[in-house]
């Protein structure tokens, strides 16, 4: 009997990472796993060395995907493979999307679409996987992030019951770790942060809110058939300068916070119900 193939999203942080040595540990025998990584182009480089690290590690085999984006309306974002070392560092691909999009923020979330989920949808489209479900490293202690979408799977959520505690303790006995503290994963600046993130980067990296305010600057407006309008990246419509000056008023003592955890709730059962847990098939 063939092995069902699915896709892996390896976002670049310790539990997508975990995520990986997890499905190689358990569920290899029943599946052939391809693995993934869309690059932005403003991760931190800390979190580009980790991602490598990680691909020898464990030896995936990682695809290292970058958007292209197609400026003609209607064609849609196709994806390039590249690799650590010629991954976009400056800000390139992120700008290509927003000349296309406009400037992203809690409403527009086209980033995160047009650079991670439509790269790796364009892949799978071009090696014949286009229908083949994905693997997204979301863990038991934040089931609420779980979608009921039954080409995701969450195999740390719903068969693993893996919480952050057992991602940490795992890294901790690894010969390396992600050398980054919490508020500096992901896209350095990136809007979906809490305030107190942003404050602390502010305050710290004020440095990290200069490509955003570079593209507030070249693409603010936006300019439609009736009327132009103007786009704000940050909650409050807050800019990115806004951001990056209110950073000096911080206080000097600021600390992380711990991530808040969500809680297992009925809509456990209705994922349970609906099929959409990532379960072993019968052999």
């Amino acid at each position: 009997m063939n092995k069902e193939t699915i896709i892996v999203s390896f976002s670049g942080g310790r539990t997508s990472a975990y995520m990986c040595w997890w499905l190689q540990q358990n569920m290899s025998h029943l599946y052939d796993f391809i693995y993934v990584y869309a690059n932005t182009g403003l991760e931190h480089e800390k979190t580009l060395e980790f991602v490598h690290n990680v691909d020898r590690f464990l030896n995936l085999n990682l695809v290292w995907l970058e958007a292209v984006i197609i400026r003609e309306k209607g064609k849609g974002t196709r994806h390039k493979i590249v690799d650590f070392y010629s991954a976009c560092r400056d800000g390139e691909v992120f700008e290509e999307m927003i000349k296309k999009y406009g400037l992203p923020n809690q409403t527009y979330m086209h980033c995160t679409r047009e650079l991670k989920l439509n790269p790796i949808a364009s892949y799978k489209a071009s090696i014949g996987l286009k229908d083949n479900r994905e693997a997204i490293g979301i863990r038991f202690d934040e089931f609420q992030r779980v979608k009921n979408n039954p080409r995701l799977i969450y195999p740390l959520a719903t068969i693993g019951k893996i919480t952050k505690k057992d991602v940490l303790d795992f890294w901790k006995n690894q010969p390396f770790d992600l050398d980054l503290p919490e508020h500096l994963g992901n896209c350095v600046g990136c809007f979906k942060k809490s305030n107190l993130k942003l404050d602390l980067i502010a305050k710290t990296k004020p440095q990290y809110f200069d490509f955003f305010i570079d593209m507030e600057n070249k693409y603010f407006n936006v300019i439609t058939e009736n009327e132009t309008t103007q786009r704000f990246i940050y909650r409050g419509y807050k800019t990115a300068k806004q951001i990056q000056d209110e950073g000096a008023n911080v206080d000097d003592d600021i600390e992380e916070c711990p991530e808040e955890c969500g809680s297992v709730t009925s809509e456990y059962v209705s994922q349970k119900a609906s099929g959409n847990l990532f379960v072993e098939k019968e052999v």
